[in-house]
Formats: C-alpha cells, sequence, structure tokens
C-alpha cells in the first residue's frame, strides 16, 4: 500500500518549487499518494508549479486581504509573512490536510510555516529539502560541521582555494543569510504559534528533529565537505535523461542544426532574460558572434525587435528554446549560460562544454564548481563588453578538444553512479516512513557551546594549570 506524504512547496521561486515538484512526482510515479500543497507566495509563479505525475494539487490562492497588504510591502521576508498568515485564514484546507493522516511530510526550510504545520497536523516523520547544494543558515541548526575556509558558501565569488580576505568574505556571506532568514523564520513561528497554539516547537527544534535532509548536490560534483548521516545528496533528480533521449526535434530545429558544422546554445534561463541585457553586453557577444560565420548561434532571445542584429546570418533567434533536447544532441557543440544550478546539471549529465556568465545568487558558486571539472570557462558578467574575451572563450570550448573530452567523461561518470537520485529519494522516504524519526541522529555537537566545540575550554585549562604551576615554582625564588 502507497504512503500518504505531503509535500510544501510555496510558489516564490520557479526553480525551487520545480524542484519540490520533481521529488513529488518521483515519489507518486514510486507508487505513493502525493499531496502537493502550493500556497501562492508571488502570483507570478501560480502557473509554474512544474507537477506533472503528482495529480493530487492544492493550491492556497490569495485572498482580499494579502492582495490589499501586499500593495504595502516588499521584500522576500514580508511577502513570506503575508503568504503564512494567508494560509492560516484557509482554514477549510488545514481542516482537509487533517484528515488524510499523512506519513511522512517533506518542506524546505526557506520557510519554516510548512514545518509548524506539520506539527499542527501531528507528523512527525519530516524531511528537510534544499534545492541548492545546501543551505549555509541552516547547517548549525541541524549539527552539520560549517567550513568556512574551504567549502564556498551558496553567495561565494570564488571557489575552494581562498586567501584570507576571501575566507572572510565566505563567513561574512554566511553570517549575512543567518541574520536576514533568522528574522523571518521569527516571525514565521510567532505566525503559526498564534494559529496553532503555543507549544508548537520553535524553528530551530523542528529543523533539529527532521529524520532527513535531501540536497540538490551531486557528490561526484559538488565541493567535498564534511556532513552528517542525515544529509542525503539527491542533486541531478531533475534531469531525466531516458525521458530527454526520447524527446523529439521539430523540423525547424533539424534545419537550424543542419545548418554549420558547429552550433552554441545561448540561453540565461527565465529570470535572467537576454532582452533585458545592458546594450554593452549585448554588443560584445553579437561582434563575437559576427567573427564567427562558420558558427550557428542559436539564441534564446524574449522579443522580436532584433534591429541591433539584422548583419548577422548565423543567429537563429528564438522566443523559447527545447533546452534539454538541444543539449542531448550530439550536434549542439557548446552552450552559453549563466549558471543556475538546473542548468548546471543538465550540462553535467549530458556532456556539454560551456562557456558560463553568472549574474546572481548560487550561480557564481555553480559555475566554479563545475569549472573544476575542465568542461567549462567561467568568465564575469562584465566580460561580456570585452569582446576579445568573451570570443577567445567561445572559441575554446568550441574548438579545443580538452572540454569536450572532459564534458563527456563526467557525463558518463553520472550516468553510472551507484545509486540514482531517483531511488535514493523514493527508498529514504519509504525507511523514514516505517523506523523514523530517528532522534538518536540528532548530533549531541549541537548542544555544545563554541569553546566546547573548539577544545578551547581544555586549552585555557591546560594554559591556566601550567601558569598556576609555573608561579608555585618560581614564586619561593621570587620572594627570596
Amino acid at each position: 500500500m502507497g504512503l500518504n506524504i505531503l509535500v510544501h512547496a510555496p510558489a516564490y521561486a520557479a526553480s525551487h518549487t520545480n524542484f519540490l515538484a520533481r521529488i513529488a512526482d518521483t515519489l507518486t510515479e514510486a507508487g505513493h499518494n502525493v499531496t502537493f500543497l502550493v500556497p501562492i507566495a508571488l502570483e507570478v509563479f501560480r502557473n509554474q508549479l512544474g507537477v506533472k505525475s503528482t495529480k493530487d494539487v492544492i493550491v492556497v490562492e490569495q485572498d482580499e486581504q494579502y492582495h490589499s497588504n501586499f500593495q504595502m510591502v516588499a521584500g522576500y521576508v514580508k511577502i513570506m509573512i503575508l503568504c503564512c498568515e494567508n494560509f492560516i485564514r484557509n482554514m477549510d484546507t488545514i481542516k482537509d490536510l487533517e484528515s488524510r493522516h499523512f506519513d511522512v511530510a517533506i518542506a524546505e526550510p526557506f520557510t519554516v510555516f510548512g514545518l509548524g504545520l506539520f506539527e499542527k497536523l501531528g507528523i512527525k516523520k519530516t524531511i528537510l529539502v534544499s534545492s541548492c547544494t545546501h543551505f549555509d543558515f541552516m547547517l548549525p541548526h541541524i549539527g552539520e560541521p560549517e567550513d568556512f575556509s574551504s567549502v564556498p558558501t551558496l553567495s561565494s565569488q570564488v571557489g575552494e582555494r581562498m586567501n584570507m580576505l576571501e575566507r572572510w568574505e565566505n563567513y561574512r556571506l554566511v553570517a549575512e543569510s543567518k541574520s536576514s532568514l533568522a528574522k523571518l523564520l521569527d516571525c514565521e513561528t510567532a505566525a503559526y504559534r498564534r494559529a496553532f497554539g503555543a507549544k508548537i516547537p520553535d524553528w530551530k527544534e523542528l529543523m533539529s528533529s527532521a529524520s532527513l535532509y535531501f540536497t540538490n548536490s551531486i557528490p561526484f560534483i559538488d565541493y567535498p565537505r564534511a556532513t552528517i548521516q542525515k544529509t542525503i545528496p539527491v542533486g541531478g533528480i531533475t534531469v531525466d535523461l531516458e525521458k530527454i533521449r526520447g524527446e523529439k526535434l521539430s523540423e525547424e530545429w533539424e534545419e537550424v542544426l543542419r545548418r554549420r558544422e558547429k552550433t552554441m546554445l545561448i540561453s540565461f534561463g527565465s529570470a535572467v532574460p537576454s532582452v533585458n541585457m545592458p546594450e554593452v553586453y549585448r554588443s560584445g557577444i553579437l561582434a563575437t558572434i559576427r567573427s564567427m560565420p562558420n558558427v550557428t548561434f542559436i539564441w534564446k532571445y524574449e522579443s522580436e525587435d532584433l534591429v541591433f542584429a539584422q548583419s548577422a546570418e548565423n543567429i537563429h533567434f528564438s522566443k523559447w528554446v527545447p533546452q534539454t533536447a538541444l543539449l542531448a544532441d550530439p550536434r549542439l557543440s557548446g552552450f552559453l549560460t549563466h549558471g543556475g544550478l538546473g542548468s548546471t546539471n543538465e550540462l553535467a549529465h549530458l556532456g556539454k562544454p560551456a562557456v558560463m556568465v553568472p549574474i546572481y545568487g548560487d550561480q557564481t558558486r555553480n559555475a566554479n564548481m563545475l569549472a573544476r571539472h575542465g568542461s567549462v570557462i567561467v568568465l564575469h558578467k562584465k566580460d561580456f563588453a570585452d569582446e576579445e574575451k568573451i570570443g577567445k572563450a567561445i572559441h575554446s570550448i568550441l574548438y579545443e578538444d580538452k572540454y569536450m573530452r572532459n564534458a563527456s567523461r563526467l557525463a558518463e561518470m553520472l550516468k553510472n553512479q551507484p545509486r540514482s537520485p531517483r531511488e535514493t529519494v523514493v527508498k529514504y522516504t519509504e525507511f523514514v516512513a516505517r523506523f523514523g524519526p530517528f532522534p538518536q541522529m540528532d548530533p549531541y555537537a549541537r548542544k555544545l557551546n563554541y569553546f566546547q566545540k573548539t577544545f578551547l575550554d581544555i586549552y585555557f585549562a591546560i594554559f591556566a594549570f601550567v601558569i598556576i604551576v609555573g608561579a608555585i615554582i618560581v614564586l619561593p625564588f621570587v620572594i627570596s
């Protein structure tokens, strides 16, 4: 008999919702009864839920009070608090959820209202997930070691080899994210306690009591870091290789790929439209394209105003591109991308070399992470204005065999992983349902203070002992 599983996936960012949707669909396809619960935080993501196999989708719409308050606020924290309060007003939905008797519940702790809701529903077997490689801010709350000296934070602009200033910057970025998110999580805790009762635990306790922590990390690609047994990497679950290999390109795209010996795709995802690119950056890319007439460039461009590129005959513009199908086609030679984690994982699994130009967020970390494997070249976004620099990078990706060779090897390695991320999600979720929760897996180190964790109390005790003994020995001679 299938398990009853609740997945809490607020619609505030497409990448986050889509990752949770893939987990939900994976569990549905394994025969379980999955409820995909979607409070709408931002209306723009209302139709970007990502679920396909999972049919039991509960959407908590925004009410009039949400809309009236939304006009007066700005910023992620206030929006998520409004979303939380809006959900609380939907008592019919809460009563419906209570009647379903869920075995396991899954949530991403960028918002902790879901964890408070799970307590209200009496669900003790919970799983945290991260649509990023990991969440720096929550590591101390689940007892996982932090290493600011060699593991880049999500917002880091450097790789694992850092000088003193870079290590300090790495630490500072984590400290800032902890401070800003703690304000949101404290407010959400206050909200769910007002609604569901003061006895519901604080968000830190709810995080630590979760049975497992799924991360969107691929161990064979990601930076090595110390983890605890509760952390389970499931990176790559959003890349369905079997489905991608079965995708058929239309005759239009077949014709485009036949035009020249080499073809390069240019796309910066839905969050970074090319049409909004500064003119100087667009001109730099265009100059590079004109300098390579023997290469076809497919450019995902979100406007029909193409006057700026009239003289370039080797560009195929399109508002939408079948990205995964193109990346899987051997006639595509390379990719120019921003480095979102979704595109990064697709690159790795489909074996394509790339020029990666991060724009914001975790994209720099993703690009540097993949560059370690020799399959991509990383540039700064300001390099778009440097025709020589961007041209050299694209030429290297297209014509130097080592990049394609390294990309192909990485794809082959991921294809032959000992266990697939889909299998991992299903097996571990079923294990939690049968044997969870696991209080014994909560590291006691989480309860130690800084002095105890670093042995400073011992060092101070030894130092004090040496001083006292030395004083006892030396003092009589001083007095005499």
